[in-house]
Parts: C-alpha cells; structure tokens; sequence
C-alpha cells in the first residue's frame, strides 16, 4: 500500500504544483483587491467572489486529478500490469484515493489556510469575523471531492468518451446546486456525504471489472446506473430548453385575479386572461374608468394610479430563519449605515453580539461597539444589544424587543423613539424615506399594535390587528394622497399563505392622521386561478423523471404550495409509459435480458422515464451482432447458440498454423 501511494504521489506531484501556483495566484488577486479599497467593508473570508472561484477550482482540479490517476495506466496498457500486483484490486483504489485525496487536500487547502491567517493577523481587515464565516467554503471545498470520483469514473468506464463517460460529473454538479439551496449546513453535508458515496462505489465497482459494466457487483451497478441518471437527467434539461428555444416563447396561459390599491385610496380587482383584455373593476363589479380618456382603463392606466406601499413579513413567534444557511453565515456581519458612516470609521451590525461594531480606517481594529446604552470600548458593552429577531430594513433605527433606538454615529450614541411593554414586544419595523424629504415615517409592528412614527418617534396613529395566519403575517402600508392618508392591508404571511390569499385576501383599513382608522372590510375572496401549461413546462415535463415529478410538492413545500400541476404530471408519466417502457422492452428481447433483468429495468424506466432510459442505454454493454450461418438470421456474438434457431458457432477455418489437435473421443 505505501509503494502504491509514494508512487501516485510522485506521478502527480507535477500537477498538484501547478494547482498550487494557480490557486494561489486566484488568491492574491483576490488580496490585491481588497487592500486597493481601504474603505471595504467586505469581510474577504465571506466574500462571495471568493466563494465561488473557490468552488470552481475545486472542481476542475479535483476532476482533472481524478481523472488522471486512472489515465496514467491506460497507457501503454500499464493498467494490467498494476492490476497484476500483489495486492487486491480494493486496496489498489484505497492507494489511489488516499495519495489523491491527500494532494487535493494540500493543493485546496494549503492557499486558504494562508489567506486565513493573514485575514486574522490584526491590523490587515477591517471587519467582524466568526469561525462559521469559513463554513461555506469549507463545504464547497468538501463538494470537490464529488469532482474527484467523477474524474476517476470517467476515464475508468469502458465507454467513448463522447458518449457517456462524463456523465458521472451530473451528481457533482447537483449536489453542488443543492448544496446551494440548502436551508441548513447539515443537510449539505449530508448531500455531499450521499454524492461521494455514490461516485466512491462506482469507482470501486469499476476498479473490481476494469471499469465494464458486467462483472461489477450489484451495489457498483446500482450506484453507476444512479451517478449516470443524474448526468442524464442534466442532458435533458438541456436538450428540452434547446429544442423550446426554437419556437416563439409562449405567454403565460390562463385567468388569474388579483387587487391594488390605488394612490386615492380605491382598491380595485384586475382580472387578466389570455383570452381577453384585461378587466379592471372596482369592489361592486363596475368598470373603472379612465379619467383622461373616459374610456375604461388598461393596466398601463391602473400601473400608473398605483399607491406606492412598504412592505413588511412578521413571523408571529419572533423567529426569521428564511433562506439558505450559506447566506446566512455570509452575513453574520453585515455593513450598517454605509451612506451615514464616519470618514474614519467604517461600522457593522454584529448579530453574535446585537450591536453596532466600529473599525478604524487606518488601523484595521476594532474601536469599540455601540448598543442601546450607548458606546463601549469592547464588543459586549456589558451585555446590552439589539434585537435580531426584529426583521425590516433601514440604517437610522435599531431595536430592542420592547424599544426603537435612533443611531448617530456621528457623536456615537443613541437616543430612544419609542418603547413599549414586554408583553406586547416589537416584531419588526421599517423606515419609510423619500428622496427629497428624507426619512419620513417609521412603521412599527408589536404583537398586538401597528404603528407609523414620525422620524422623531411622536406617534402618527396606532391600530390593533388580528394575524392572518399563524406563522406569519404581510403588512402593506400604502401612502395615499393628500399627504396624511394612508391605507394598511394585512394578509396572509409565507409561500403557503399564497394559496390562503385566494380565499382571504386580507383586511384592508384607511387610516387618517390623529384621526384613526376611517373604515375597514374583508377583500372578497379572488377566484382560483387558472393557468395553462406553456410550451417549456411541457417539454421540461416530458423529459423529466416521474418519480421526482410527482414527489416535489412534499420534498419542497415551501416552494410547490399549490402542487404540480395535473397536465404536467400525466406528459411526464406519459412519456415514460408509452415511450421509454417499449423501448426498453424491445432491447430487452432483442438482447436476450433475464425476466428478472426485464422486469427490473421496467420498473426503473417507469419511475425515472427519460433520464432512465438514457442511463439505461449508458451502462449497458450492447454485443454486436451477426447472420448466423445457418439461420441466416442475425444474432448476438456473446451467446454461444443462436436464439432462433438453436445452432452453435462454425469453428474457424484451418489455416496450417494450428498447434493444437482438435478435441477428439479418447478410445
């Protein structure tokens, strides 16, 4: 095993020096460029950029590297004589890995480990950091050993390289995508920790038949036929949207409803079809007219009436834990005040300690940090901080759970607007400017109380509320005209609140300035929409797997509230059932498959459609075929008896050369 190791390291030590030099390279530009900016207010072990240029490295070195380890002994035949070692076939692969993965490691790990240290040597950048900072690459890097098996896969497999051998890299590349969206770090890890497994077995299957397919056991057959759906499944993603570029691009098909509040104060229901001119009535179902032309409005005319409106999203318990874990180790730090920032100080808003957080500009250290009590020259300020449960946006005003503080970083201190009890605590606020006029209006929502302040915290009005749901609710705050006028509507909250919007649209109030809440109704509730299939969703359907098809709504609820459309899920079962299954029945016959072998690949095509019968027709070994000399009828070189009519091969000709007598019945 160590002969094995020490010999792979030498034969790719080459490549791994240049990966360095490279990796390195995208590193120092990545320093160049913070330094030029003294000003930045990025942290760069966070930095997007480098995140995915991380990334991308570490798949195409860990692609190349894999990849390379097999073809070293494909020429000049060198893979039998390293199979012929004394060693099993296993511990070959086990040699290859541990020296593979060990330069990838040194190779990926070596330059970020320098970046790292000189980002916390003090001094050098100017900008909070946290150990989970580093998590998103760390995984990314972790996502590049995917890249590594699939490398190894693709030059291992007996296949043309323009056929199929690079289809293992499809689990790399959607575990990679995965890994994005994930909503917590262990669920990435888990993907990571599947995709490897798949590739590693697959690896391993083919290092135990030469990398063909028969032979292999039945786990490295399930987990090629896995790695190379999923490359398929890539394929014709990309086939079906190339082939729906060649057509027009459809519109949006259908009727739907929906309301807007104009700047007046009216709240109108426009209703919009493919099939009809859009209709724009008001709550009793009469037309609204155009003032200008007294003709009845079109939705230029009703986008031009619209009241502009601040929006906010209350989670009723407190907790905003939206979007991916990435972003949000990404912005455990985030910038605060950029347009308000001192000249000598650059400030951010640090959720571990709930405060605002002071570098100095020519030093690089952290000064001191600012909370509700005021400035302290440490990062916990004795314990006092901001809310981070409180969501909305603005970079004037910061929070508690039961007071709205207004910062000056100017003088470094904070000065209360409004405070309220602990039993009914803040949920989230929003400040509302103008460019002419500046920071007008700040809207604050408690657990039982909505209210618009001034920018200098006296009161413009406060209105209970009922929650539209009970995870959360969308408050819409429209400002109408005159000035001191305004509207506030309550709706459902969440991506299945969408479904909940149709049959209860939300509350909507008109509210006057220290005149309270004017009048109130319940919206009527909007009909069902109706959408058609457009041409992409068809052909994306047809050719996507019908297992996967069907289980998105309970895989991805957030996302699939309202279900996959029907129409959409019989094409995708259609196009298995009366497509891929005859197909694979009629290769089965015509290559002479086992009823269990037959029935299985059934079952497969039926559930994984056309990804699976493009897997199908990867990892088989397909014989070629002949006439057969006395049937004349043709039939597989592999079998040893002719199908149809039973008879066994000619022997080959004499040619004189023989050595060997022909088997003969001893006497």
């Amino acid at each position: 095993m160590k002969t094995l190791v020490r010999k792979e390291l030498r034969e790719n030590v080459r490549l791994a020096a240049l990966g360095l030099v490279v990796h390195t390279l995208m590193l120092v530009q990545h320093y160049r460029e913070y330094v030029a900016a003294p000003t930045n207010m990025s942290q760069p072990l966070a930095n997007p950029e480098i995140l995915w240029s991380t990334a991308w490295f570490c798949g195409i070195f860990g692609a190349v590297l894999g990849w390379l380890q097999v073809h070293n002994e494909r020429r000049p035949d060198l893979w039998a004589f390293l199979i012929h070692r004394p060693m099993t076939r296993t511990g070959i692969f086990l040699g290859k890995v541990m020296a593979g993965l060990g330069l990838y490691a040194l190779v990926a790990g070596l330059p970020l480990l320098g970046f790292i240290l000189w980002a916390r040597l003090p001094g050098h950048v100017a900008s909070p950091f946290e150990i989970a900072m580093l998590r998103p690459v760390a995984v990314y890097v972790l996502a590049g050993i995917l890249y590594y098996f699939a490398g190894m896969l693709a030059d291992l497999r007996q296949a043309r390289w323009y056929a199929s051998r690079v289809l293992g890299v499809g689990v790399a590349v959607v575990v990679s995508l995965l890994v994005s969206l994930s909503p917590v770090l262990w669920q990435s890890l888990l993907l990571i920790l599947i995709g490897a497994a798949i590739l590693a077995t697959a690896v391993w299957s083919g290092f135990q038949s030469d990398g063909h397919y028969r032979g292999q056991p039945a786990w490295g057959k399930a987990t090629l036929t896995t790695a190379l759906m999923m490359g398929c499944l890539i394929i014709a993603f990309m086939a079906a949207m190339l082939v729906s570029s060649f057509f027009p691009r459809s519109q949006p098909s259908g009727t739907s409803s929906d309301y807007f509040m104009t700047t007046n104060g009216t709240v109108l229901k426009s209703t919009q079809g493919t099939d009809r001119p859009t209709e724009i009535v008001d709550l009793e179902g009469k037309p609204v007219l155009d003032e200008g032309t007294g003709k009845p409005i079109d939705a230029a005319g009703l986008n031009r009436c619209v009241a502009a409106a601040i929006t906010l999203e209350v989670a009723q318990d407190g907790r905003h834990r939206g979007g991916t874990w990435i972003r949000r180790d990404l912005s455990l730090a985030v910038p605060w005040g950029v347009t308000h920032a001192t000249h000598d100080t650059l400030w951010y808003y640090w959720s571990r300690y709930g405060r605002l957080v002071a570098y100095d500009v020519v030093t690089r250290r952290c000064i001191g940090s600012l909370g509700p009590k005021g400035f302290a020259p440490d990062l916990a300020g004795g314990g006092d901080r901001f809310s981070d449960a409180v969501s909305g946006t603005g970079y004037r005003a910061l929070s508690t759970d039961t007071a709205l503080f207004q910062v000056d970083l100017e003088k470094r201190a904070t000065s209360t607007l409004f405070s309220t009890t602990a039993d009914d605590p803040i949920l989230a606020k929003d400040e509302i400017a103008n460019a002419f006029s500046g920071w007008q209006y700040t809207m604050v929502v408690t657990k039982r109380l909505v209210r618009l302040l001034t920018a200098e915290g006296k009161p413009v009005w406060q209105t209970p509320y009922e929650p539209a749901r009970a995870s959360s609710t969308v408050f819409q705050l429209f400002l109408l005209e005159p000035p001191g006028q305004f509207a506030l509507w309550i709706s459902p909250g969440g991506r299945p609140g969408e479904e909940a919007r149709e049959t209860h649209p939300g509350h909507a109030m008109w509210i006057a300035r220290d005149q309270g809440v004017l009048k109130s109704l319940d919206l009527p509730a909007l009909p069902v929409p109706h959408y058609l299939p457009r041409l992409e969703q068809k052909l994306l359907s047809s050719v996507m797997p019908p297992a996967l098809l069907s289980a998105m709504p309970a895989l991805h609820r957030w996302v699939w509230g309202t279900g996959i459309p029907r129409d959409l899920l019989l094409l995708s079962w259609a196009s298995a059932i009366l497509v891929c299954l005859p197909i694979g029945f009629w290769l089965g016959r015509r290559y002479q498959f086992s009823i269990a072998a037959q029935a299985g690949w059934a079952v497969f095509l039926l559930l994984f459609g056309v990804p699976g019968l493009l897997a199908f027709l990867s990892v088989q070994e397909w014989p070629a075929r002949e006439s057969c000399p006395n049937c004349k009828r043709l039939r597989l070189v592999d079998r040893a008896q002719c199908k149809h009519c039973g008879a066994e091969w000619a022997p080959p000709e004499k040619t004189g050369t023989e050595v060997f007598a022909p088997l003969g019945v001893s006497s």
